[in-house]
């Protein structure tokens, strides 16, 4: 027995992590994620209200379970809303490792609570357009869209993989704020229906999917991302067959940001030269500032 092994997967699984697996033997692919401290970075990044950490927070989580089905390790996918709500729209990207990064274009929305005392988020996401795009290296990047079918983001996704990937996908992502607008849960769960599967195992699928209670209720039961498979799987044999770590990760970088102020052009980049002004440029995904002072714009442009 390698202890180094148990170790790793102990420690990864005390932190914000993601599990895989299937059932019915292979005829159910599942994944669930925990995600408390990815969310609450992005809320403190971001300095969030509570709407829209509920909103944002959703959407990463996504990104990181669609992200870890994929097989490639270069391949990213980003998730776009666009609505008519108070929180405007969101931003997300992701990998295969776990690795998400998001941000909001109102960060500081808010509405009241819904009829049902929970964050609005659809309301504060209003009517609008879920944009699917992945993007491999060498190869040219698939987009697809849908309309918002709630703006509840879980719904939202359920319906594109219904309608772009044909398949037939169970999405359920929940966050929990705290009075002090700190995060207390956040995970989510996503089970597929494989091709081939049978009348059998659709039926029980369904029926188990409709006793689950809500994500944020099995999180607060104390129930870890292969406890929820578990429970969403009850009685088809889940087999668990990776876990790995998930986390807030931007990688931006000071040549993306030397980019970013070369394509200012040449002639604006002069005439900050001239007058010895620096050039900013802030990441919009971690808030990170980049500053060119006159010397260095000097230098780029003799470059």
């Amino acid at each position: 027995m390698n202890t180094n092994v148990i170790d790793f997967e102990s420690s990864v699984r005390a932190g914000d992590h993601i599990v895989r697996g299937v059932a019915a033997e292979g005829q159910v692919r599942a994944i669930a994620v925990s995600a408390r401290s990815t969310v609450q970075r992005a809320h403190e990044i971001h300095r969030t209200s509570p709407l829209v950490t509920a909103a944002l927070g959703r959407l990463m989580m996504a990104g990181q379970m669609m992200g870890a089905l994929f097989k490639s390790p270069d391949e990213l996918i980003t998730l776009t809303v666009a609505g008519d709500g108070p929180v405007g729209g969101l931003t997300v990207t992701a990998n295969n490792r776990g690795q998400v990064k998001g941000f909001a274009h109102n960060p500081h929305a808010w509405l009241p609570l819904n009829a049902v005392g929970h964050l609005d988020v659809g309301g504060g996401l209003g009517r609008g357009t879920l944009t699917v795009v992945r993007d491999q290296p060498g190869i040219e990047p698939y987009s697809s869209q849908v309309e918002l079918t709630s703006g509840e983001i879980g719904d939202d996704l359920s319906y594109y993989f219904a309608m772009s990937d044909q398949v037939p996908t169970s999405l359920g992502v929940g966050v929990l704020v705290n009075r002090d607008t700190s995060v207390r849960q956040a995970g989510g769960f996503i089970v597929q229906l494989m091709p081939g599967a049978t009348d059998e195992v659709v039926d029980a699928l369904e029926a188990n999917v409709k006793r689950v209670s809500s994500i944020t209720q099995m999180l607060e039961e104390g129930l870890a991302p292969a406890d929820m498979l578990e429970r969403v799987l009850a009685g088809m044999g889940f087999e668990e067959l990776e876990v790995m770590p998930a986390s807030f990760h931007c990688g931006c970088n000071e040549d993306r940001a030397e980019r970013a102020v070369r394509a200012l052009g040449r002639a604006e980049l002069a005439d900050m030269v001239e007058k010895g002004e620096p050039a900013e440029t802030t990441c919009n995904f971690c808030g990170k500032r980049y500053v060119f002072d006159p010397a260095r714009l000097e230098a780029l442009l003799a470059d």
